[in-house]
């Protein structure tokens, strides 16, 4: 799955600034209820907010996109094998 955002420029928000804009995104996100094309709307416009976020902080967002992409098929791959030998922790 690839996800493309609008290459914004954040240069001009300041960290609360984005933060405030986050929360916002989640409030709308919050109520669009059980209207499913609203939904995938509002959680766009949260995933763009909240890497404006990351960006805003100074966060390189592709390579923590990268070791957070590794920790989880780490994770994956530890819960795989065990559900093969039938415990999960």
């Amino acid at each position: 799955m690839k996800i493309k955002l609008h290459p914004l420029d954040y240069s001009g928000y300041s960290v609360p600034e984005q933060l405030c804009k986050v929360l916002e995104e989640l409030k709308e996100l919050e109520m669009a209820g059980s209207n499913i094309e609203q939904v995938a709307e509002e959680t766009f416009d949260v995933i763009q907010a909240l890497v404006g976020y990351l960006i805003t902080l100074g966060v390189d967002v592709e390579d923590a996109n990268k070791k957070h992409i590794e920790k989880l098929e780490r994770r994956h791959g530890r819960v795989q094998e065990t559900e093969k030998q039938g415990t999960i922790s």
